[in-house]
């Protein structure tokens, strides 16, 4: 392989600083167009509305831990922050502080007092959320959200009544991870009530040290990428590797950009993988994740966490993480690659061969529409050259082909010569790390596991006025004390592990 020589670099070298960026302004955009601009929770105030331009504030905390939205849940509207997730269908709010795997943290969020909600409607039905690494017991209610000023009503949320290791509520934008809808999903209500043409929306996180990204239900910002769209086909739920229905595409190659240009790649490959915002880490099968780690020196192993630390002076180098979709290249810069966390410098990525992910360290290069009506994932590489907004139609091929208006990276230097990334070979790391690891991090419970039972909620409630429990006549289990009935998947993903 061809490693990053950095010998002289220090372990324990600081992490780099994320500088505060300044708030996006708000372009005004075409009908059906909701704009949400990725923002740092420590940022400035948030920037006026303008009509038809629907903004929420989605945060890049922690160096890129986590990205969240703020919205507004009730009658009078109550401002929470949600984690945003692909990995999940389920929106739900009030995580438990106490039992949250950062409870301090957890604290500093707003919650959510349902008897100041004159629109709050009890739905009779519970639920109970498993992840990786954590879990919710939620009751459903209807309510009504805002997205901006985008205004969904008698949209299903659930309330927290319990959870373990989940700090923030969830903002849940994926398919039904069992195939069938339970209920009408954020995502669905949206277009069910005109407010997009389409279930599709794009996401653009950018990277750690510009936070200035967007997430736009029913458009797509040809200002954010470069060159074209790469349509892929979602993998169908039969395909998949767990049977679960996610955001799943091919991923045909791997590699890594030398500082001086020159780069190594894989064979073809025909992996699935499956994009997730909840997810800190990208998880890939473990020649991948080994191969990764010998091109760079000095990596320390720690069998514990799995995590390969690095030297962090290799953030300020140039070269890339490269992943390969057919034709399509996204290379992610070094320093969104490696997590920096209380001085540590941590490889982004970890094993796993059995749902193989890309998370924030993959989407923080790549712009990325998912259009859920026809289970397609469209994909480049993202960058940063104003905005343009373009909306998404509706039926067959809804997402503009619209080629990007920045301008192409170079093309790094191939010399043919020992530049093949084995992703077959077994490693044995070299070094094993044996210093204080990061502690207290809010990292993400992980995909969610499949449930016992299913269930259905009846029609949502005509009438918004105060008082009633407008019950659904859905049958309820008790778990844990608490009546619920447990519904479909669900993946926490915006802080995994």
């Amino acid at each position: 392989m061809l490693p990053l020589l950095l010998a002289a670099t220090s372990l324990l070298a600081p992490t780099v600083a994320v500088a505060s960026q300044p708030r996006s302004a708000v372009v005004a955009g075409g009908d059906g167009i909701i704009r949400a601009p990725v923002n740092a929770i420590a940022g400035g105030p948030l920037p006026k509305l303008r009509a038809r331009q629907n903004k929420v504030d989605v945060a890049n905390q922690k160096g890129g831990t986590r990205y969240a939205v703020d919205i507004e849940v009730g009658t009078p509207a109550q401002k929470l922050t949600l984690i945003l997730d692909t990995g999940s269908p389920d929106t739900w709010i009030n995580p438990a502080c106490d039992t949250a795997n950062v409870p301090a943290d957890c604290r500093t969020f707003s919650r959510f007092d349902a008897t100041k909600s004159s629109s709050l409607k009890d739905t009779g039905v519970g639920d109970v959320l498993v992840y990786g690494i954590g879990n919710a017991t939620v009751e459903y209610v209807y309510e009504t959200l805002k997205i901006g000023s985008a205004k969904i009503t008698n949209q299903v949320v659930g309330i927290a009544v319990e959870s373990h290791n989940i700090p923030l509520g969830i903002l849940g934008m994926s398919p039904p991870v069992n195939g069938v809808n339970e209920y009408s999903y954020v995502l669905d209500t949206m277009k069910a009530q005109g407010l997009i043409k389409s279930r599709a929306f794009s996401l653009d996180l950018r990277g750690v040290d510009n936070p200035n990204g967007a997430l736009i239900f029913g458009g797509i910002d040809t200002g954010k990428y470069i060159g074209s769209l790469a349509k892929l086909p979602m993998l169908s739920q039969a395909n998949t590797p767990s049977g679960a229905d996610r955001y799943y595409v091919t991923m045909t190659g791997v590699g890594v950009t030398l500082p001086d240009g020159t780069m190594a790649k894989s064979e073809t490959l025909s992996v699935p993988v499956f994009l997730d915002s909840g997810a800190t880490f990208s998880h890939l099968p473990t020649p991948i994740y080994q191969a990764f780690a010998a091109s760079f020196s000095n990596t320390q192993y720690d069998p514990e966490s799995g995590y390969y630390y690095v030297p962090c002076g290799v953030t300020e180098l140039d070269g890339s993480v490269d992943f390969y979709f057919g034709g399509k290249t996204i290379r992610v810069p070094l320093n969104d690659f490696i997590w920096q966390v209380q001085g540590r410098c941590i490889l982004g990525v970890l094993p796993n061969d059995e749902e193989p992910t890309l998370g924030d360290t993959f989407l923080r290069a790549a712009y990325v529409v998912f259009d859920q009506d026809n289970r397609e994932i469209h994909i480049a590489q993202a960058a940063d050259c104003g905005t343009n907004l373009v909306a998404i139609g509706s039926g067959a091929n809804p997402v503009p082909s619209s080629t990007g208006q920045c301008t192409a990276l170079p093309t790094p230097t191939n010399t043919g010569k020992g530049d093949n990334l084995d992703v077959t070979a077994t490693r044995v790391p070299s070094n094993t790390f044996t210093g204080t690891a990061p502690t207290g991090v809010g990292l993400g419970p992980g995909p969610a596991q499949s449930k016992t039972m299913s269930a259905t909620l009846g029609s949502a409630p005509q009438a918004t006025g105060a008082g009633g429990a407008g019950k659904s006549g859905v049958g309820r289990v008790e778990v844990g004390g608490v009546a619920a009935v447990v519904v479909g998947v669900v993946n926490m993903a915006v802080m995994m592990v």
